[in-house]
């Protein structure tokens, strides 16, 4: 579920920047950091079902 939400929402090395570099970078890096934080968040949800199951 969550390799089909990247794949939907973030396109890398997209150059609709007209050769902008840094703009380019920072798009990248953005979508990065979102990609880390919704991992995290998977993980959190995981280790929560896993407490549940042993209530």
């Amino acid at each position: 579920m969550l390799e089909k939400y990247v794949d939907d929402h973030f396109h890398f090395l997209d150059y609709a920047y007209d050769n902008d570099d840094d703009e380019q970078l920072n798009h990248n890096t953005n979508q990065i950091d979102m990609i880390e934080r919704l991992v995290s968040r998977k993980y959190e949800l995981d280790l929560w079902k896993e407490e549940i199951q042993h209530l």
